[in-house]
């Protein structure tokens, strides 16, 4: 079963979008660009001051005033659609200074499946269910962005289940046990991780173009982490020594003490590998639109 068991409901707090919108209003400054430069999320600097103006005015609405301090925040607004390792997603956005944006999310995949291993039969599911925070720094002034990011209400998750057929045997950290006739072996585990993690991405695309334009192709690559993901294992019914007869060699899971410390090794084994996936990936192409 070590394969089946190693690997949102957007709920961001509104302290968490105040800190978000606070930090953008101390860095708007260093980001807004000399006179004369307009900037634009898929393309380089400009250096036409009648072009500049004409993109400040269609980012901040009164092309003037625009010109003269910068990209007002929550002025323009998009959003994009994207499909990644996460599942589908959807991110709004808002642009809060001439280099920066913030982008709110979230992602969402479910699969499941059922399967046959050592003879016993397997129920597996997989459910990803994530929300996302982040703000997208251009520092070059084309498309480029390093995003940092905060994933919250993170209900990804696997769960699994195992029905051992009377008489089958199986192999538990080198162990046999046997499923008795009269009380079969069954087993549930499940993975679960963190709810809030910390995170960085960078990608190409910006979902607000500074130049009017309306569509963008967003890719995104990076991680988050959800630090020691926590498995659980557990089995009822009865296991059976294989090398004797039934009448004797039968307990339930419950008191039989080799069965506990052979769980007990798989489990601990198995903690040991998903240390590995300490590190979430972050892998998504879409399609984003500027209102």
């Amino acid at each position: 079963m070590k394969r089946y068991f190693a690997t949102g409901q957007i709920q961001m707090s509104s302290l968490a979008c105040l800190s978000a919108a606070l930090l953008c209003g101390v860095l708007a400054g260093c980001f807004v660009p000399a006179r004369g430069q307009a900037f634009d999320g898929s393309s380089s600097l400009r250096g036409d001051e009648g072009s500049s103006a004409e993109s400040y005015g269609s980012v901040g609405g009164q092309g003037g005033a625009a010109a003269a301090g910068g990209v007002r925040p929550f002025a323009a607004y998009g959003m994009d659609v994207h499909v990644g390792i996460g599942g589908a997603g959807f991110d709004v956005a808002t642009a809060l200074a001439q280099k920066i944006n913030l982008r709110v999310g979230g992602d969402f995949l479910s699969y499941s499946d059922s399967f046959v291993e050592q003879q016993a039969d397997v129920n597996a599911a997989l459910h990803f269910e994530t929300g996302h925070a982040a703000l997208d720094w251009f520092p070059f002034g084309n498309g480029f962005r390093v995003s940092p990011m905060v994933v919250f209400g993170n209900n990804n998750r696997v769960r699994a289940t195992v029905l051992v057929p009377a008489g089958t045997t199986v192999t538990l950290s080198g162990a046999d046990y046997a499923s008795s006739a009269a009380d079969p072996l069954r087993g549930s585990g499940s993975i679960d991780f963190r709810k809030t993690s910390p995170g960085l991405t960078v990608g190409w695309g910006n979902v607000i173009p500074r130049t009017g334009r309306h569509v963008s192709f967003p890719v995104d690559l990076g991680f988050y982490y959800v630090g020691q993901p926590t498995l659980k294992v557990a089995f009822t019914g009865s296991a059976c020594d294989p090398t004797q007869p039934v009448a004797i060699g039968c307990q339930s899971v419950d008191t039989d003490a080799s069965f506990q410390a052979s769980l007990a090794a798989f489990k601990a084994r198995n903690n040991n590998n998903l240390s590995y996936a300490a590190f979430f990936p972050v892998l998504s192409f879409g399609v984003g639109y500027r209102f």
